[in-house]
């Protein structure tokens, strides 16, 4: 479907514009920094200062459109962002929420809940950091969602328990995926609807949460809802109609998180060459060994491919259409082909690339949890096998 919506063109900008001020600003956060945040407890690693600074910039508010005070920018300028963040030491994923889960409200949300949040968020002022939607027993698998928001007089009380909630903790808003119907065997996804969660009122009152001690800096916590009473304009769209929401906000992830990835793969690259020239070993750099160079040219190959396909996706977005599995295929491609570069990196490096002052490991650590989250591998090539090849659903 998508190669009848448009052509490809050579695209030889290299955006300077975006990406000499953002190399700038992480200039100020080196290794060092994250280095030291990993020594705290697993409740004071956020990296506050770092998501301060990105707030400030503006830089966040990209995606939303210049109506609502953002700076209405085409999703492969926000892909560049992402990409330029991360092929330096920093990581994003603390504050890329704040990038595109407030597409939700400009596809769906209530002209009161435009007005009230999109141009706060765009500014910096508001954080909307956070998506609740995978539970304990289900993961990925969202048509068993146990999470209820039953509609009692002038409120929705929600009782259930949401895990692995990135940034929870130190986001102003959440978007919310809950029951409020029962869904049918031909559509088990049906009744989940979205919601819109005040973080500061709910955890005072009716949602607790806990850190989890984990191995990245995105404040991940689990969720317990127990009586959070929701009010009736809460509701994002349509009660019921959360999946689909889910769905369209799923695809502008998965490009995002491809470009995340395609930095990684920039940093691993370049760290791995730099250190495969100036390393000597036998009197000469190990540069000159093929079991070096192969790894990182190899690599090196899937993650051009990867861009590309991210390129398209995010042409076949900005065009005003849905990317459906292509989008799926960009992260797909993008992480795998960051996790090679990973590897090719480490392997450059030996047992230097365990030691923590050289960036190596915590990175490589990073490349390997956006394999896992958002959009997991079962779960993209489970979407492409159903939307793209004509496979039968496996559930």
């Amino acid at each position: 479907m998508t190669d009848e919506l448009l052509m490809m063109r050579i695209d030889d900008d290299n955006y300077d514009e975006f990406r000499d001020p953002l190399k700038a600003l992480c200039a100020g956060f080196p290794g060092a920094y994250w280095r030291a945040l990993e020594d705290k407890p697993a409740d004071q690693r956020y990296p506050s200062e770092f998501v301060d600074a990105l707030m400030e910039s503006g830089f966040l508010g990209a995606l939303i459109p210049e109506e609502f005070d953002g700076a209405g920018l085409s999703l492969r300028i926000a892909a560049i962002i992402l990409e330029t963040i991360h092929s330096t030491s920093c990581n994003a994923g603390a504050a890329i929420g704040q990038m595109y889960l407030s597409d939700i409200l400009v596809r769906h949300g209530s002209d009161a809940q435009k007005q009230k949040y999109l141009g706060a968020i765009a500014a910096g002022e508001v954080r909307f950091l956070a998506s609740a939607v995978t539970e304990t027993e289900t993961g990925d698998d969202l048509a068993p969602m146990t999470t209820s928001a039953a509609k009692t007089g002038d409120v929705y009380v929600v009782n259930g328990a949401k895990q692995w909630v990135n940034n929870a903790l130190n986001s102003d808003l959440m978007l919310l995926l809950a029951r409020t119907s029962t869904g049918t065997p031909e559509n088990p996804t049906a009744g989940l609807t979205a919601f819109l969660v005040d973080m500061k009122t709910a955890l005072k009152s009716g949602m607790s949460g806990q850190a989890i001690d984990s191995m990245n800096n995105d404040g991940a916590s689990d969720l317990v809802l127990d009586g959070l009473e929701l009010p009736l304009d809460a509701v994002i769209g349509e009660v019921g109609k959360g999946y689909e929401y889910y769905r369209e906000l799923a695809q502008l992830e998965c490009i995002l998180y491809a470009a995340c990835a395609t930095g990684d793969s920039a940093f691993f690259s370049e760290r791995a060459i730099t250190y495969a020239n100036e390393r000597v070993v036998f009197g000469r750099p190990i540069a000159y060994n093929q079991g070096i160079q192969f790894p990182i040219s190899k690599a090196y190959v899937e993650v051009q491919g990867a861009k590309l396909i991210a390129s398209k996706a995010a042409a076949v977005y900005d065009s005003g259409k849905q990317p459906g599995p292509l989008a799926s295929m960009a992260k797909h491609m993008a992480c795998e082909a960051a996790w090679q570069m990973a590897d090719a990196c480490f392997t450059t490096h030996g047992g230097f690339a365990f030691a923590r002052e050289y960036d190596i490991e915590r990175k490589w650590r990073d490349a390997r949890v956006m394999q896992m989250t958002p959009q997991g591998r079962t779960a993209l090539l489970t979407d492409i096998a159903v939307n793209d090849l004509g496979m039968p659903q496996s559930i």
